[in-house]
C-alpha cells in the first residue's frame, strides 16, 4: 500500500503545467499564443470563453481563433477535432510535452487597430483581453500559469499580474480566473505611479502619443477616489492596483487588482477629472464584485451564460457608490450629488418600463433580447444606484445614522469576499445582520416587485423633499444598449414616442442616426442630442438581419423633471444623516 503523502506526491508531479508565450508579430495582425503543456492528459480538451467576467454577453470567441495547430516535443502534428465553435481536442498520444499555437485577432478588421478599453492591435500598443485571447485546458482551470511576452523593442507592459524575479516581461498567475482577469497594456504609454493608504497604485495612459493635460490633478484625482474608497473597507484586498487607460472607444471593465478605462483623448487632454465617475465605479468593483459576489459568479463556467437576479446590487449599487466616494472624496460637492440623484430619479420615472421589469428580472435577463420582456428594457445600473440610496437613507434613518450601507458592504466583505459567494435570500439577511434592519418587506416590493417607490417617505431622512414638474422636451427618444454579442451593433432602447410610434423598436440593431455611424452609446448620445424640434429623424437600424430605415418627426413632449429640494425644517438628525452619507462636517 502506497502511503498517501507519497500518493499525492506522485500525483502532482503528474499534473499538468502551464506556461504561455504572447507574441506580437511585426504586422500587428494578431496576437500569437502559444501553451506549453508538460504531462498533458489524453484526450486534451482547450476552450477559448464564450464570455467575459463583468461583460455579461456572448462573444462568439471562437470566430477570431486562427491557425490552431497542436504538436509534439518533436514537432509532429497531431490529430484535432472542434467540439464546440470554442472548444478544441487534441489527441495527444502520449505525448509528455504538448505544443499548442493559435492567433487571436480580428486581423484585417478596421475595428482591429482602433483603441479601446478591451482589445486591439495596432503599431504603437496593443491591449490584450485575457478571456478572447489565453485558452484554458478543460478540467485544470485551478492550476497556476506563467506568461511570457515578446513584444517590439521599447514596448512596455502593464498588467495586475506579478511579475517574476528574473525579468519584467514574464509573469506568474496562481490559476487561469487570475491571469484572464488581469488585462495587459502593451506598447508606449505614460505611467503614474502614487500611493494611497499607503499601499501602491499606478495610473498607466495610452493617448497614442498624446499627452494628459495637468498630470498632478489627473493622479489625484485617483488618489483622492482610491484613498476613500479604502477608508469605507478598512484596507486594500490587493497587493497592489492598476488603472489602465486607453485613449479610444469603451467605458470601463473592472478586474481583479486593476481596470480598463477607455476615454476620447479629449477626455484627458481637457479636463483632468473627466474620467472621475467612471473611475470610482470601477475601482469600488475591487471589493463589489470581484470579492464580494454572487453566488453564481464564481467558480466561473466560461461555456456558457451564468445568470444571477442580484446584478442590480453588484454594479447599481456600485453606481452609488461612486456617487458617495467623489462627494466623500470632495471631488463634488453635496450639491453635487443631490442633483446627480435627482437626474437617476428623473430618468427612473420617465421609464415606463419600471413599471414591468423588476431590479430582480432586468438583472436576470441581461443576457437575453428585449423581446423576453415584450420589447420592454430598464437598466440595472439605474435601478440599482436608487435602491442603494433609499435603503442607505433607511439604514440612517433607523438608526439614528448610526448604522448605514457602509456596514453592509464591509459585513458582505468579512462574510461574502472568499470562495463563497451570496445568495438572494443571504443578502436580504446580510442587510439585517449588519444594521439590525428587516428589509424583506422592502425587496419584496422594489427589488423583487416593480411597486411605485414613496420617495419623500424615505427623502425627509436627509431633509430632502422630490419636485417633480413637467417641462417640454425635444421627442427623440433614443436609447442604446450594448450588442447582444460581442463586437455586434449597439441596439436600440424605444420608450413609448415619436421613434417607437414611427416604427423603432427596443433591441434593434443600429447602424446610423441621420447618417451619423453608430459604433457605440457614444455616438446615439451625440445623434440624439443634436436633434433640433420639429426636425425629421432617419434611423437606419438592422432588423432580423434586415435593413429597416425609420423616419418620424421631433416634436414636442412633457418630459417629468426631478429636483431634490430641502425641507423647510431641517432637524439635526436630517443634518446628521445627510452629512453622513456625503462625508461633510
Amino acid at each position: 500500500m502506497i502511503p498517501l503523502l507519497v500518493a499525492l506526491a506522485c500525483a502532482s508531479d503528474s499534473a499538468p503545467q502551464l506556461s504561455y508565450t504572447l507574441t506580437v508579430p511585426t504586422d500587428r495582425s494578431a496576437y500569437l499564443v502559444e501553451l506549453h503543456i508538460t504531462h498533458p492528459p489524453n484526450p486534451s480538451r482547450l476552450v477559448i470563453p464564450a464570455w467575459a467576467p463583468g461583460a455579461y454577453q456572448l462573444m462568439n470567441s471562437g470566430t477570431n481563433i486562427g491557425d490552431f495547430e497542436a504538436v509534439t516535443r518533436a514537432a509532429d502534428r497531431l490529430p484535432v477535432h472542434q467540439d464546440s465553435p470554442n472548444s478544441w481536442v487534441i489527441d495527444t498520444q502520449g505525448t509528455q510535452l504538448l505544443t499548442v499555437r493559435y492567433t487571436a485577432g480580428l486581423r484585417d478588421s478596421v475595428a482591429w487597430r482602433r483603441p479601446n478599453n478591451r482589445w486591439f492591435l495596432r503599431g504603437t500598443s496593443g491591449m490584450v483581453d485575457g478571456p478572447r485571447t489565453f485558452m484554458y485546458l478543460d478540467g485544470f482551470k485551478q492550476l497556476p500559469a506563467t506568461l511570457a511576452f515578446e513584444v517590439p523593442p521599447g514596448w512596455r507592459i502593464a498588467t495586475g499580474l506579478t511579475p517574476t524575479t528574473s525579468d519584467s516581461i514574464t509573469f506568474t498567475a496562481p490559476n487561469y480566473d487570475v491571469l484572464i482577469d488581469s488585462p495587459m497594456l502593451l506598447g508606449e504609454f505614460l505611467s503614474y505611479a502614487f500611493r494611497a493608504a499607503g499601499t501602491p497604485h499606478r495610473a498607466v495612459v495610452d493617448l497614442g502619443g498624446a499627452r494628459a493635460a495637468a498630470p498632478a490633478a489627473f493622479v489625484n484625482m485617483l488618489r483622492r477616489i482610491s484613498t476613500m474608497a479604502l477608508l469605507i473597507f478598512g484596507g486594500a484586498p490587493y497587493r497592489d492596483y492598476t488603472y489602465i487607460f486607453v485613449g479610444g472607444r469603451g467605458g470601463g471593465l473592472e478586474h481583479l487588482n486593476s481596470t480598463t478605462i477607455g476615454v476620447t483623448t479629449e477626455t484627458l487632454a481637457r479636463n483632468p477629472r473627466g474620467a472621475q465617475t467612471v473611475s470610482a465605479h470601477e475601482f469600488f468593483h475591487a471589493w463589489n464584485v470581484k470579492r464580494i459576489r454572487p453566488i453564481e459568479l464564481g467558480p466561473f463556467n466560461y461555456e456558457r451564460e451564468v445568470r444571477t437576479v442580484n446584478l442590480w446590487w453588484s454594479e447599481g449599487v456600485t453606481d452609488y457608490y461612486a456617487d458617495l466616494i467623489l462627494a466623500r472624496a470632495g471631488l463634488n460637492t453635496p450639491a453635487d450629488f443631490a442633483r446627480r440623484l435627482a437626474r437617476s430619479i428623473e430618468n427612473f420615472q420617465n421609464d415606463a418600463a419600471r413599471m414591468v421589469i423588476s431590479p430582480e428580472r432586468s438583472s436576470w435577463t441581461t443576457w437575453d433580447s428585449p423581446a423576453v420582456n415584450q420589447g420592454a428594457y430598464i437598466s440595472y445600473y439605474l435601478q440599482g444606484e436608487l435602491l442603494g440610496f433609499l435603503l442607505d437613507l433607511a439604514i440612517r434613518d433607523s438608526t439614528d445614522n448610526t448604522r448605514s450601507l457602509d456596514d453592509v458592504m464591509r459585513f458582505l466583505m468579512q462574510h461574502f469576499s472568499g470562495d463563497h459567494g451570496f445568495t438572494r435570500d443571504q443578502l436580504v439577511e446580510a442587510v439585517h445582520s449588519a444594521t439590525g434592519c428587516d428589509f424583506a418587506e422592502f425587496w419584496r416590493l422594489y427589488v423583487s416587485g416593480t411597486y411605485d417607490i414613496p420617495w419623500n417617505n424615505y427623502l425627509k431622512a436627509a431633509g430632502w423633499r422630490l419636485v417633480l414638474t413637467k417641462t417640454p422636451a425635444v421627442d427623440a427618444r433614443i436609447g442604446s444598449i450594448p450588442p447582444a454579442v460581442q463586437g455586434g451593433r449597439w441596439r436600440a432602447v424605444a420608450p413609448l414616442g415619436a421613434a417607437w410610434l414611427a416604427g423603432l423598436r427596443t433591441g434593434d440593431e443600429l447602424v446610423r442616426i441621420n447618417r451619423r455611424d453608430i459604433i457605440d452609446g457614444t455616438d446615439v448620445t451625440a445623434a440624439v442630442r443634436s436633434i433640433r424640434p420639429g426636425s425629421t429623424v432617419m434611423v437606419e437600424v438592422m432588423r432580423n438581419s434586415q435593413p429597416v430605415t425609420i423616419r418620424f418627426r421631433a416634436n414636442m413632449y412633457e418630459r417629468e423633471r426631478a429636483a431634490l429640494r430641502d425641507l423647510p425644517l431641517q432637524t439635526t438628525k436630517m443634518r446628521r444623516i445627510r452629512a453622513g452619507l456625503t462625508g461633510t462636517p
